[in-house]
């Protein structure tokens, strides 16, 4: 089994859009059986439809879960618009809107292939990862608000989370509610007898590992937004999870953790691509899993 793993494609930028091209023939070339994509495509459903199209032609199976971005209402500030639900856009809408096309959306359900199954959230944060001494420096608003200064974290005008009685939530309870989704799922996949492997991949970051640390303002408050430690909590329990792939950061990296390979290879913003040529691009922006097939 030939899994392919992005994230971060951010297609609203045409230097991304020109460099999906090239990673798709890279899948297709690398003759994955499947690809997986790890959120934020765009908060544009045109752009996710022709970027999973794309990929759909690739490889024969797509799996994708959502990222923030991708959960967007392309309103000026959706927290005051009553009508709006980021969970109707998060449980059923991209639901519906990927199936549509044959690509599996991870947050219904693992997706089960054989001896593998690939169980994904697109996770959320609880401002866990803010260091204690940069929570003593921030006004009293700020993580409500998402604003420090002049910096705002673009979340706070473009999602509306709401409980059952139409109240906007707070981002642990959310959090706490994708991670709750998530346990569910590994346990479905974590119980059957055929599945040897689990990929788990989660748009936000779950494990304190991977969290760029730079000590500096404004970059240690957004850390607040980045992910969840429950979230990492969640997958370690299932013995099962060989591998953990994730997105949100924009920086790549790899490590070992528990006996879990952990990585991270998003495409980001064309800025962030600075000095790559094209095969340095393919070679950091996609991932490879290769598990047996028992």
């Amino acid at each position: 089994m030939r899994i392919a793993t992005l994230s971060d494609l951010h297609t609203d930028h045409a230097d991304n859009r020109d460099a999906l091209v090239k990673l798709a023939l890279a899948i297709h070339e690398g003759a994955a059986d499947l690809v997986l994509v790890a959120g934020d495509i765009s908060h544009k459903d045109d752009r996710i439809v022709r970027t999973l199209q794309a990929l759909a032609v690739a490889a024969p199976k797509v799996a994708y879960l959502p990222g923030n971005h991708d959960l967007w209402f392309d309103v000026p500030f959706a927290p005051v618009r009553d009508d709006l639900n980021t969970w109707d856009r998060h449980d059923e809408g991209l639901k519906e809107l990927v199936g549509a096309l044959g690509v599996h959306y991870l947050p219904s359900g693992p997706l089960y292939l054989g001896s593998v199954a690939l169980v994904g959230s697109c996770g959320w944060y609880d401002a866990g990862f803010l260091l204690p001494e940069i929570r003593a420096q921030l006004p009293k608003d700020a993580l409500q608000s998402k604003q420090l200064g002049g910096a705002m974290w673009s979340d706070a005008r473009f999602i509306a989370f709401r409980d059952e009685q139409g109240a906007l939530m707070d981002d642990a309870s959310v959090a706490r509610r994708m991670e709750a989704q998530m346990q569910e799922h590994l346990q479905q996949a974590q119980a059957r007898p055929e599945v040897k492997h689990i990929v788990a991949a989660t748009h936000h970051l779950a494990f304190e590992d991977v969290v760029l640390r730079t000590g500096t303002l404004p970059w240690e408050f957004f850390n607040a937004f980045m992910g969840s430690a429950k979230m990492g909590e969640v997958i370690m329990a299932a013995d099962k999870v060989s591998h953990v792939v994730y997105g949100h950061t924009h920086r790549r990296g790899r490590i070992e953790l528990h006996g879990r390979t952990v990585y991270g290879t998003p495409l980001g913003y064309p800025r962030e691509r600075a000095g790559l040529d094209e095969e340095g691009m393919v070679q950091a922006c996609l991932g490879w899993i290769d598990l047996p097939e028992d």
